[in-house]
């Protein structure tokens, strides 16, 4: 009997000694990856269609360093044939990360807007009397998309990341355009509001239904 509760005392022993040494591996293991983890990190963006932008992103310490609220913002100019668009591209949203270091292979989910302000020079309008002319006409429009986007960014103090993804949202097929021309009847010149319908113009990784994501960034991670 003595025996038998020496072998239970020992086999007990040897089990917690073996336990707390697995904790404190595991300790030892959070430690190195909390003392390693940069959480902040604020580089430039690449690609469609932000064109070229700024991006920031913050790891927060919930979920094992997991969750990455991002915001991305860029502002550029084009200049497609007698047209001028001003776009400003807004994406904000969280990266899921695989592991807890804020790096690697993620999902992300977000929200974006993409601005903007269309100038079309020497257009053809109408008027409501059936008079035509060339003329000038500016249009403000909203395109508003959910974000689904997988990603990889690299462990390191300057950092790279590469996303690919899609923008689902609804964009529109034709634009309603109004603005002034000036006209000649009876040897008159004349100036008068009208109207006129245009395609949307094409802008590097829009489609009919959603925008086509995908960039290359750098950085420095904190």
């Amino acid at each position: 009997m003595r025996l038998i509760l020496t072998m239970i005392t020992f086999l007990v022993l040897l089990t917690n000694k073996s336990l707390s040494q697995n904790l404190q591996k595991i300790d030892t293991i959070e430690i190195d990856t909390i003392s390693n983890l940069k959480r902040f990190s604020f580089g430039v963006k690449f690609g469609i269609p932000n064109i070229l932008g700024l991006t920031s992103e913050a790891v927060l310490p919930i979920f094992r360093n997991r969750i990455s609220p991002y915001f991305d913002y860029s502002s550029f100019k084009l200049n497609p044939d007698k047209t001028s668009i001003d776009l400003n591209y807004t994406d904000y949203g969280v990266n899921i990360y695989i592991n807890s270091k804020g790096n690697g292979l993620y999902a992300s989910l977000g929200s974006a807007n993409l601005s903007s302000l269309i100038l079309y020079e020497e257009i053809e309008l109408t008027d409501e009397n059936g008079n035509k002319g060339l003329g000038s006409a500016q249009l403000k429009e909203n395109i508003n998309t959910f974000n689904i986007k997988l990603g990889i960014k690299s462990n390191s103090k300057i950092f790279f990341r590469l996303e690919v993804g899609y923008g689902i949202g609804k964009i529109p097929n034709n634009l309603n355009l109004t603005g002034s021309f000036s006209y000649e009847k009876d040897g008159i010149s004349n100036i008068s509001n009208g109207s006129s319908n245009k395609s949307f113009p094409t802008i590097p990784g829009i489609g009919k239904k959603g925008i086509i994501i995908g960039n290359f960034g750098f950085g420095i991670s904190l």
